[in-house]
């Protein structure tokens, strides 16, 4: 059975799957998500995580593991017995050992493989989640227009650039 995360983007039971979304759209998927989801879930998240403070609501519904290094991952992957495992991608955990990002990939194949599901959220994607990309089953990305900031829309600021204020200055001909 598929779980709707966002009107275009839905979870199947045994998918290691990415999202990628700004902040805003990723906290409302989970949130959604969340409440339709039985159990305890994993949440696995780096240092410094951007969408957990906004699930604070949800907290007696989650384990929360911090890695701090990309071999903690796998050692968090290997304990984790949860049907569901959300992990919030930090890309400072992958910066040093880009070699281990393959068995990561694999690692959270194996583990969609004996329980249920595996899902990535990201902000943006970047070099890291590229070479991860051949291990999702399925990669989601939703892109927010915001009309209001069209730059044919926008209007020109009155402030001026030290530039050009500097040119308004009266010259040392003119006095």
């Amino acid at each position: 059975m598929s779980v709707s995360l966002l009107p275009q983007v839905s979870l199947s039971p045994g998918t290691f799957s990415l999202l990628i979304a700004v902040s805003g759209d990723l906290t409302e998927a989970l949130e959604a998500y969340v409440t339709k989801k039985r159990g305890l879930i994993l949440y696995l998240c780096g240092n410094y995580p951007c969408i957990l403070p906004e699930m604070h609501r949800f907290s007696d519904r989650f384990v929360i593991r911090r890695a701090l290094t990309a071999f903690q991952i796998l050692t968090i992957l290997d304990e984790a017995y949860h049907s569901f495992i959300i992990f919030e991608y930090d890309r400072s955990l992958f910066e040093e050992h880009t070699e281990l990002l393959p068995i990561i990939g694999n690692r959270c194949r194996e583990h969609v493989a004996k329980n249920s599901e595996v899902l990535v959220i990201a902000t943006r994607p970047d070099q890291y989640i590229h070479a991860l990309e051949p291990f999702f089953h399925r990669v989601f990305l939703v892109r927010q227009v915001h009309h209001e900031y069209s730059p044919k829309r926008m209007k020109k600021s009155k402030q001026l650039t030290l530039e050009e204020s500097t040119s308004c200055l009266p010259s040392d001909n003119f006095l």
